[in-house]
């Protein structure tokens, strides 16, 4: 992550903050990247291969001047609600890229440092995608994730469970991955703090802990098998018990002993009887909304990133300047953190958004979109959305209150969506960045001049036409090396 970004919001945060910041205390940022939050303000991304070279002393010292004088000028305190929106727009990087988000958490100031305090955050916060927070702690082949895992897992109280039961228990949390090895490095994590939790269940199995990973594997098998619609024949009672014949043993054995049959068929009857599920998160809430709405052209909702910020039910006004029935065009208003949703729906005499059907009538992605109220004769609380491609849906709330709080719901999923679009944008710019500095090993000047290209290329000419080639090509790459220097302004204006 370049300095800028690392710096832009969270220098302005340092006064007042969120509780989640609050709680942290000085310390410096660790990330299995340690470049990714450099704090140095001279640090820039738009040349970052001046740094192996010496530079004009006289150029030098003019530079250190220009950014002493940005660096001393005051910085605005970050509001409670900036802050907020900050954070949130973090857990939503996370949701769709958990590294860059937990890259952003840390820069930003929302975690300390230590995986202890990261797996604290992944373990009992809000609005992160357990499937997310599955891949994050299965990643393989790093120090970092496994001790954010070992924490993780430590969190979780199953003391005095059966393993099916502390399985279902810990699964509340997090979404198994679907790569096999993933799973099976957090099966064994789960192993080994069951065993440290129950040591007398533990003592019951020869193999201990090892066989409680064997054993709590064969059971996420089991579940797939009874309950996945694409298996035909499930698997019985006695194929269980029989496909962990002699697999109590100690390393090293050949053939070890069986599980006691009265544990496994335990196991086997409350597996069949109850789905081993994952916790519920916003993903599952927009799904449950997705699955409710029906018609032509409906978006795909359910995204990982995206949250239902609100539901109400307005009143949808086709022409402001006309009158119409005050119970006509009553709609089912869905606002997500990145875009909104209108509906129709049918009552099953209901007044909640359980046990409806909502028919499509209009939807909009929020960026680029902005919200503005109006008074005009029957609608005395009306509201304009005006789209990104400038088409306009009105509404009329039923009073001062429902409007005032949808107004502002819709201003702020706009603003969130805005500022995550550019904190995006300076991300991938700084990817490439990155990229064309490892591919681009001279010295970060300019090309030659026109006159030692011909008296290089005077030798061959088709060596003149092959090095001519290549410096055009270099030299738009260079051209294009000054969109990082500030095309995306520092602060978002006030929508």
């Amino acid at each position: 992550m370049s300095p800028r970004l690392g710096n832009r919001r969270f220098a302005a945060s340092t006064a007042r903050c969120a509780p989640a910041a609050a709680e942290l205390q000085s310390t410096e940022v660790w990330l299995p990247r340690p470049s990714l939050v450099n704090q140095n303000p001279a640090h820039s991304n738009s040349l970052p291969r001046l740094d192996k070279h010496r530079v004009h002393e006289r150029s030098e010292s003019s530079n250190g001047r220009k950014k002493s004088e940005i660096n001393n000028k005051p910085q605005r305190q970050m509001t409670d609600q900036e802050r907020k929106r900050q954070y949130r727009i973090a857990l939503n990087f996370f949701n769709k890229k958990p590294e860059r988000g937990v890259q952003l958490l840390t820069a930003w100031g929302f975690v300390k440092s230590s995986p202890d305090s990261l797996a604290s955050l992944l373990f009992g916060r809000r609005g992160l995608s357990k499937s997310m927070i599955g891949e994050y702690i299965g990643t393989l082949h790093s120090p970092y994730h496994s001790l954010v895992l070992k924490y993780f897992t430590g969190m979780i109280d199953i003391r005095g469970l059966e393993v099916d039961v502390a399985l279902r228990k810990a699964m509340q949390f997090f979404i198994l991955p679907k790569e096999a090895e993933k799973i099976d490095r957090i099966i064994q994590a789960f192993a080994l703090h069951y065993s440290k939790s129950n040591p007398k269940r533990t003592s019951n199995f020869r193999g201990g802990w090892d066989t409680i990973h064997l054993l709590s594997f064969a059971i996420i098998m089991l579940n797939t098998d009874l309950h996945s619609p694409n298996v035909k024949q499930r698997m019985t009672q006695a194929d269980f018990v029989k496909n962990l014949r002699g697999q109590d043993k100690v390393n090293g054995e050949k053939n070890g002993e069986d599980i006691d049959r009265k544990t496994l068929e335990g196991i086997y009857d409350r597996i069949k009887k109850d789905e081993l599920k994952a916790g519920d998160d916003h993903v599952a809430q927009v799904q449950r909304v997705d699955r409710a709405i029906v018609g032509k052209d409906k978006p795909r909702l359910t995204e990982t990133p995206r949250r239902l910020v609100c539901y109400c039910r307005l009143q949808q006004v086709a022409d402001p300047t006309k009158r119409q029935s005050s119970t006509a065009r009553e709609r089912d208003v869905f606002l997500f953190n990145d875009m909104i949703v209108v509906a129709k729906g049918v009552r099953r005499g209901s007044t909640s958004m359980v046990g409806c059907t909502y028919t499509l009538k209009q939807w909009t992605v929020l960026l680029g979109a902005h919200v503005t109220e109006f008074q005009r004769g029957q609608y005395e609380f009306g509201l304009t959305i005006t789209c990104p491609n400038k088409d306009k849906i009105h509404f009329n709330a039923r009073n001062f209150e429902d409007r005032c709080h949808f107004v502002a719901d819709v201003t702020e999923s706009i603003r969130e969506a805005t500022e995550m679009e550019q904190v995006r944008l300076e991300m991938e710019m700084e990817h490439h960045t990155t990229i064309r500095s490892d591919n681009q090993r001279d010295s970060g000047l300019p090309d030659m001049d026109e006159s030692m290209k011909l008296s290089n290329g005077s030798n061959s000419s088709a060596g003149s036409s092959s090095s001519s080639t290549n410096n055009g090509s270099s030299f738009r790459r260079l051209s294009f090396n000054s969109l990082d220097s500030g095309v995306v302004e520092e602060h978002l204006e006030a929508c």
